[in-house]
């Protein structure tokens, strides 16, 4: 068995969420700063890169050392290691925990030097990632000071994030509209993972195959959680009250398939989702996943008060229409609005008992997220939807 490092980008929560429901196999382990640690027979770290969005470097166990080793030693093991991955490395060394030694890149290179070969390091932090994505060739090394076990583990970086790609599918795509895209991709993708990975668990008879899965958004905006579940294989449906982002959203799944070669189903449509028609769904739903609307994005704190009254009268009327088309032990992923005064805190929190009473029972504790500076939080939840007799 090797043992990996995985680091989590900002949303830790919600990153650490779908890490377990795509790979419960894996038993993750806090190590803090964002670092956990597991364990595998396989190394899945460009896999796991690839499907997770919420995932910025992968490292690889590479040597154990006994934590009294003196920094000189340490020197010498990390120059044998980088020398053997290549003649002229091009790399950089971090360290995180507790009890970290003195050591610099500077000095590395200069006992490369002094064994007669060339180097060149690179300054990065450890949750940077696009150098590393343009680099082939650079090694990024971690060393862990684990206090429990007396070892300090030294690792390489097995997969990083191709931020350029996310970049393409977020910039890139022929509609885009402020006001109805404002998730961004990676967070799609944990909410359509998350849905995914509870579905699976909790369908197994049918979930050997990700295609017989479908997933619908009701408030498709720009289609960005429709292109991350069609970049993971679903079949989906969507539909929007505005006309404009149902063709826009058309015009980004085509351009999606033709960019990535996908040959995936899709189906979108115009739409009160509080008045579904039933007539559009030819099967039932499996995951539904989506960020309706939450309400302005700048509001003042007179008018929280009627928002947040409108804002329940929709969800509540959306999640009845739900009931309709969606198959049994269904998951659910959607975000509820939270927005903080000095006086208190408006949320449609009080929901989730409402919801229970329909059928829509919540797995895990809402999973907040929220763009720096942005006055509305979200709270992502998560439900399965039992079909009531």
């Amino acid at each position: 068995m090797s043992k990996f490092f995985i680091l989590f980008g900002n949303t830790v929560a919600l990153s650490k969420l779908e890490f377990e429901a795509i790979y419960p196999q894996f038993p993750l382990t806090d190590l803090g700063d964002h670092l956990f640690t597991f364990t595998s027979a396989v190394d899945l770290s460009k896999e796991m890169i690839s499907t997770l969005g919420g995932v910025v470097k992968i490292f690889k166990v590479v040597a154990e050392f006994e934590q009294n080793i003196t920094d000189q030693k340490l020197i010498e093991e990390i120059v044998a290691f980088l020398l053997k991955q290549s003649d002229e490395p091009y790399f950089t060394f971090s360290q995180i925990g507790k009890g970290q030694r003195s050591i610099s890149n500077a000095e590395l290179k200069a006992l490369i030097k002094e064994n007669g070969k060339k180097a060149r390091y690179f300054a990065s932090q450890l949750s940077e990632s696009a150098l590393l994505s343009h680099q082939d060739k650079a090694i990024e090394l971690l060393s862990y000071h684990h206090q429990e076990t007396g070892k300090l583990l030294l690792a390489q970086i097995t997969a990083v994030q191709d931020i350029d790609d996310w970049t393409k599918r977020d910039r890139q795509k022929p509609y885009a509209d402020r006001k109805k895209g404002m998730l961004p991709p990676k967070v799609a993708r944990m909410m359509v993972n998350i849905a995914l990975g509870f579905w699976r668990e909790n369908n197994l008879n049918k979930a050997t195959n990700t295609d017989q899965a479908l997933l619908y958004d009701p408030f498709c905006g720009t289609g960005t959680i429709l292109l991350e579940a069609a970049m993971r294989g679903l079949n989906v449906y969507g539909s929007d009250l505005d006309q404009e982002a149902v063709f826009g959203s058309r015009d980004n799944l085509s351009w999606l398939k033709q960019e990535y070669k996908l040959n995936v189903k899709d189906q979108i449509f115009y739409m009160d989702a509080s008045h579904l028609d039933l007539s559009q769904f030819t099967n039932q739903v499996d995951l539904l996943v989506s960020e309706p609307f939450l309400g302005r994005q700048t509001p003042d704190d007179s008018e929280l008060a009627n928002i947040f009254k409108g804002l329940e009268k929709m969800y509540l009327g959306s999640f009845k229409s739900f009931a309709s088309i969606l198959s049994n032990k269904a998951m659910i992923v959607i975000v509820l609005p939270q927005v903080s005064t000095a006086k208190r805190i408006y949320s449609l929190l009080g929901l989730i008992d409402k919801l229970k009473a329909k059928g829509y029972n919540l797995l895990v504790d809402p999973v907040p997220y929220a763009r720096e500076g942005a006055r509305v939080t979200r709270q992502i939840c998560l439900f399965r939807f039992n079909r009531q007799t």
